[in-house]
């Protein structure tokens, strides 16, 4: 082993310390195409070295350390690439396999890969270029099942199980009876949640000074109220409305509080095929948050509410956003 292997094992602090140093280490160590090819050809390692140079060059911008990158992050950096949907994928396969070295000894159980998370979101804005999939909603008859589970009786019998499974309901309530997107669900406190007279839910960009609030249907407020007497009873730590556990965890000298994105998708196809709506839908069919956050839209159309409506309550800078969405549910409704 050379001295250059030694001072760059690919380790997460090589990673975060230098991930372009990295990455060549990385790259020298992985077999080309074919079984009689040992390393990537020149030409290929090329592409594959300006590619991950403008990744690491936006994020390093941004001070985000790739440890610290999950989906919302690739996604917005591959909505920002100036090119086709293929190339985009390219990108994010080369992220892909960066990040599955990175977490290969840290990854809890089940833990998804942040950039094969950003492949199946649905709605993601990179995947507008060239062929972006059609809006999905759930049908009315699906959200009624779905809204029906939420607010039923918690089934688990230990005490932290009946703490996660209400956590659980409550998320996915607030994706399809609020409209809220994973990004707003993670950092949400519980100082931004109104459960009086009047219902509502403020939420801010960390990234800007736009702020807007949403009223929740009635079925999320009854898995919200659940959840945080579960919440209170469990004498939860911190200020998150949804933590990753009820204390804090101490996880290679780093202190977790906050819920993975990752896991929040994870959590909603395990409610999704626990409410019975999975069996609706089938396999061809999945439902994803973005596809509860654009149900959250479907079921104010249905009332009769304006688009200038919705893009208020779903937090859109611009009209035309919820009046794309609109034009969607109803080719939707109509197909």
């Amino acid at each position: 082993m050379s001295t250059h292997d030694d001072l760059f094992k690919t380790d997460a602090i090589a990673w975060d310390s230098d991930p372009k140093t990295t990455f060549e280490q990385w790259m020298s160590q992985q077999p080309g195409r074919g079984t009689s090819r040992a390393h990537i050809r020149i030409s290929s390692a090329e592409v594959y070295r300006a590619q991950w140079g403008r990744f690491v060059d936006w994020i390093e911008q941004k001070s985000i350390k790739l440890s610290e990158v999950d989906s919302v992050i690739i996604s917005e950096f591959l909505e920002n690439l100036a090119t086709n949907r293929p190339q985009r994928d390219r990108y994010r396969k080369l992220i892909q396999r960066v990040l599955a070295d990175l977490i290969k000894n840290t990854a809890e159980v089940g833990f998804m890969n942040p950039a094969a998370q950003a492949m199946r979101e649905e709605g993601a804005k990179w995947k507008e270029a060239d062929g972006n999939l059609p809006t999905s909603f759930l049908k009315p008859e699906e959200r009624t099942l779905l809204a029906k589970h939420l607010n039923s009786a918690i089934t688990a019998e230990k005490e932290r199980e009946q703490w996660r499974e209400a956590r659980d309901r409550a998320i996915v309530g607030l994706c399809v009876g609020a409209g809220l997107k994973v990004a707003e669900i993670v950092p949400l406190t519980v100082n931004c949640i109104y459960l009086a007279d009047e219902q509502w839910i403020n939420l801010g960009d960390k990234n800007s000074q736009f702020t807007h609030r949403t009223r929740p249907f009635e079925y999320a407020v009854q898995a919200l109220k659940t959840w945080l007497h579960h919440r209170a009873r469990m004498a939860t730590e911190g200020n998150l409305l949804f933590p990753s556990d009820i204390k804090p965890i101490v996880k290679n000298g780093k202190t977790i509080t906050s819920i993975h994105p990752s896991t929040l998708v994870r959590i909603t196809e395990a409610m999704i095929e626990e409410s019975g709506v999975k069996a609706l839908r089938g396999d061809a069919h999945r439902a994803s948050p973005q596809t509860l956050r654009n149900s959250f839209a479907a079921e104010l159309f249905e009332q009769g509410e304006s688009p200038e409506l919705v893009a208020d309550r779903m937090g859109f800078a611009h009209i035309v956003s919820a009046e794309r969405l609109f034009a969607s549910w109803e080719m939707w409704r109509n197909s």
